[in-house]
């Protein structure tokens, strides 16, 4: 039966262990997210653009706004995403914006091979 003194050296052990594996992991979890930082007001920003949370709502009003509004008139997929790229960030970001486009009722409207072509002049 092991002493008291021989399971206290082996407690200290399994504890400095355990220091250097979260130092380790601290260390990746930095490089994994270079260019991330938290502001004053803890808010999460990705260099100058503005990090949206894992929120459905949130995000579908931000895609409304940036593709409904009347100062973006339906914009494409590309230029949607470009000019919201420029404010925000999250993961999996270009494909949000392509499907929200791409189930736009009025884009589908408006697509060019839904509008009849002009007959002869």
């Amino acid at each position: 039966m092991a002493d008291a003194l021989s399971r206290k050296s082996g407690m200290i052990a399994g504890i400095k262990v355990e220091k250097e594996i979260i130092r380790d992991l601290e260390r990746l979890d930095t490089e994994l997210y270079t260019g991330f930082r938290l502001d004053e007001d803890d808010v999460l920003w990705q260099g100058t653009r503005l990090c949206v949370p894992n929120n459905a709502t949130l995000r579908e009003a931000l895609l409304t706004e940036a593709h409904s509004s009347p100062f973006s008139v339906h914009s494409a997929s590309t230029k949607m995403y470009h000019n919201l790229k420029q404010h925000f960030w999250w993961s999996g970001m270009k494909r949000d914006v392509a499907t929200f486009v791409s189930i736009c009722l009025i884009c589908q409207q408006v697509k060019i091979e839904h509008q009849r072509a002009s007959g002869l002049l």
